[in-house]
Order: structure tokens, then C-alpha cells, then sequence
């Protein structure tokens, strides 16, 4: 990350933890073991997490929440915080709940109608479990197909006014009545772990939805409900300088993509080098500045030492983003992608579905 990021990140952070309890992961970074995540900075601050830490060591198991709203392909911007997800479940036995929210993308008109969004669903559902969740700790749901999102979406929603809900989701009085609606059926996935299995949660997000997350702690609050903890993670930046986005595809690297498509996606990813070749060896990269290099660490480094390495290479010229980096990141996507199609092919949904 360079510096005018982190400075930004710190920013909000601080912003948050002043306005809404919020803190920098670096409170509770001696209780966590070392993972990737933590050491290349994808993790940047939690909410109450410190609690469930405090339940866990004293033998309460806390459940994991993370949804995927199905409106088409998935890419591994997505996939990544998924990720986080299944490195919670292997480090603490977490039971995962992934609510496959068709309800939301209807209602924001992203779909056609439900038929569109199961097919998009179970072909999410297949590639996010490609993953390799445990089954017997992985449960996963088509919302709008469950009778209880709508009982507990009827119970939440008379502790929540219309002018909140309009101001979390910034709408006004034009919009359709299943906007404000969804919020209660998002606080539905969130809270259902606890209310019918008495299981705390922890949801990973990133900052920008925390708004989703405070609705979640203001009702469990009035209910008498353990409030949800929640885990914030830097996202990915796409491939183009702007986040990734399935508005443009070019932003990231699909499932589905032909090797050809990721290739050429990758090739011209923006990056931290110099003009000219020339100019390049003389003067060296600026991986802090450079897209391939935060994928590189995303997607291909291991360690932060290898990932300091490698931009040293690049500050030194030793490297040429074109030449070295962008196929070096190619080879490694397109073995990525092969390897999670495989393995969603194997996939039997029957043993994770809810």
C-alpha cells in the first residue's frame, strides 16, 4: 500500500473508531496468529472482534457471516474476501453462513427475475466453495427461498424507521418499497446465527458498509441480542486504478475469463514503471504506486518478505513490469482460475445448502 493510501486508510479508521468504535487492527494484533492477511495489511480494523476472541478462549464458538449478492459471474475481487472468510473458519472452527442475497439484486433491479437469480446463485455458490469450506461448518442459502428470512425481516423491521433506512441506503421517496425493506432482510442473514443457534457473529467487510453493520448492532441492541462484530478488510484495487467493478469488466479478472482475456487484462493493467525500458532499468519502479504488484501480493506472494523482495527488484530495475511482473502475475491467475473451475465442478451443493 503506498503511502498516500495508508494515510487515507488511517484516516478513516480513525475517523471511525472516533464516531462509530472502531479500532485499528493493530489493537488486537498479538491475538491473532499469523496469517497473510494480517502481515500484507488486507486487514485494517474490527469491531467488538476482540470480544468473540475473549468467548472463544473461553470455549464458545462464534459463526461467520458473509454474503454474495448473485447477479452474474464472480471475480476474484470477490473471492478474496471470501478468503478471510475460510482462513476464520480453519483458524477457529467458525460455523459460516453465506446468504446468497438473489432479494437484494431484485429489488436494485440487477435481475430480470428470480429464475436469473438462482442460476447466478448456485453458479456463485459452486465457485465460492471451491474454495474448500469445511462442509459440515459451511451453510449456504438462496435468500429469497428461505421462509424464515421473511419472518425475521417482519420482526426487525419494526425496530427500524424509514428515515434511517433512507439515510443508510441514500434513497429518497422515488425509490421502490423493497429498497428500504431489504435492509431489515439484510439484518436477517446477520442475526440469524444468533437468535437460532446462540452464536455470536463476526462479519468481514469493508469500510464503506459499516453503515449495514450499525442498522445490524442498532436492532440486536433493542432486541436484547448480542450485538455483530465486525472485521474490516482492504479490498483489492483493480486492474485499471479504480475498484473492481462488474460494470467494468476490465477492472477485474473474471472466473469465467478465457486465459486470452486474462492475459490481456493483466498487459494492460496500470502500473508503478517508468515510460520507456530505458528509462526503467536507470531509474527503477514504484510498486507502491503499481496495481501488478498489490495483485502480485494479493494473489501470488506468500509472505511479506517475498513481497519486499520482489519490489526491491523493481525500485532497483531489476525488473520490467511488462517483461516480469504482468506475466509473472498472467501465469499465476490463469493457474488460479483452471484450478477454482476445477474444483467447482466437484462441487455438491446438496451438502452445504441450508
Amino acid at each position: 500500500m503506498n503511502a498516500r493510501n495508508l494515510e487515507k486508510v488511517s484516516a478513516d479508521v480513525e475517523r471511525m473508531f472516533r464516531e462509530f468504535n472502531i479500532e485499528s487492527i493493530d489493537k488486537i494484533r498479538n491475538r491473532l496468529p499469523q496469517n497473510k492477511f494480517l502481515e500484507m495489511g488486507w486487514l485494517i480494523a474490527h469491531r467488538d472482534f476482540d470480544k468473540l476472541l475473549d468467548l472463544y478462549n473461553n470455549g464458545k464458538k462464534f459463526a461467520v457471516v458473509s454474503g454474495r449478492g448473485p447477479s452474474g459471474p464472480i471475480h476474484l475481487g470477490h473471492l478474496y474476501l471470501f478468503q478471510v472468510v475460510k482462513f476464520l473458519q480453519d483458524t477457529y472452527k467458525a460455523e459460516v453462513f453465506i446468504p446468497l442475497s438473489d432479494d437484494e439484486k431484485f429489488v436494485f433491479n440487477k435481475l430480470r427475475d428470480f429464475n436469473e437469480g438462482r442460476y447466478w446463485a448456485l453458479d456463485n455458490a459452486r465457485i465460492i466453495l471451491s474454495l474448500g469450506f469445511d462442509e459440515k461448518r459451511t451453510h449456504i442459502y438462496i435468500s429469497s427461498e428461505q421462509k424464515w428470512v421473511y419472518k425475521y425481516a417482519l420482526l426487525f423491521s419494526r425496530k427500524l424507521t424509514i428515515n434511517t433506512v433512507k439515510s443508510a441506503f441514500g434513497i429518497n421517496d422515488s425509490s421502490n418499497v423493497g429498497i428500504p425493506f431489504y435492509a431489515a432482510v439484510q439484518i436477517a442473514h446477520i442475526l440469524q446465527p444468533t437468535i437460532d443457534f446462540n452464536l455470536p457473529v463476526v462479519v468481514p467487510i469493508g469500510l464503506d458498509q459499516d453503515v449495514y453493520m450499525r442498522l445490524s448492532r442498532d436492532v440486536s441492541d433493542r432486541l436484547g441480542l448480542m450485538k455483530p462484530a465486525s472485521l474490516y478488510v482492504r479490498f483489492v484495487k483493480g486492474l485499471t486504478g479504480e475498484p473492481m467493478s462488474s460494470s467494468i469488466p476490465e477492472t477485474a479478472i473474471y472466473v469465467n475469463d478465457s486465459d486470452d482475456d486474462i492475459r490481456r487484462k493483466i498487459m494492460n493493467a496500470f502500473t508503478g514503471g517508468q515510460p520507456s525500458i530505458e528509462e526503467h532499468r536507470r531509474f527503477g519502479g514504484m510498486p507502491e504506486k503499481c496495481v501488478v504488484f498489490e495483485w502480485l501480493k494479493a494473489f501470488v506472494f506468500s509472505t511479506s518478505k517475498e513481497a519486499e523482495k520482489h519490489a526491491e527488484l523493481c525500485r532497483n530495475g531489476e525488473l520490467v513490469c511488462g517483461f516480469d511482473c504482468k506475466n509473472l502475475l498472467a501465469r499465476h491467475i490463469i493457474r488460479l482460475v483452471h484450478e477454482i473451475r476445477k474444483n467447482a465442478d466437484k462441487i455438491d451443493l446438496d451438502r452445504y445448502m441450508m
